[in-house]
């Protein structure tokens, strides 16, 4: 004996199975695109990496001159007088140091 249902399902089976690979793929797609390893947390990873890779360049750059820096004040007398001269408000014998107010320290 047949049933109502069982009918239905056996005349209706193609559109029956469109609609679930419909579903099953609106689900695959929208898992794909939003999921934790999904296709906007990857775009998202992406730009912070870029980021970080810039700051990381940045940091390099900024390293590299600190070393120079270090290096010359360890062997070259003239950039020891320049940051005497500088910093400490340091002058030659005989050099008259003019100071005004008002005037910034830092450039």
């Amino acid at each position: 004996m047949r049933t109502r249902g069982s009918s239905f399902i056996r005349r209706h089976k193609k559109i029956l199975l469109a609609v679930g690979t419909v579903i099953i793929s609106s689900y695959l797609l929208l898992s794909f695109i939003f999921s934790e390893l999904g296709v906007v947390k990857y775009i998202t990873m992406k730009r912070e990496y870029n980021r970080i890779q810039n700051d990381v360049s940045r940091l390099d750059t900024e390293n590299k001159k600190l070393m120079e820096e270090v290096d010359a004040l360890k062997t070259d007398p003239d950039s020891i007088e320049a940051l005497a001269r500088e910093n400490l408000g340091l002058a030659k014998e005989g050099e008259i140091i003019y100071k005004f107010q008002g005037e910034s320290k830092e450039k």
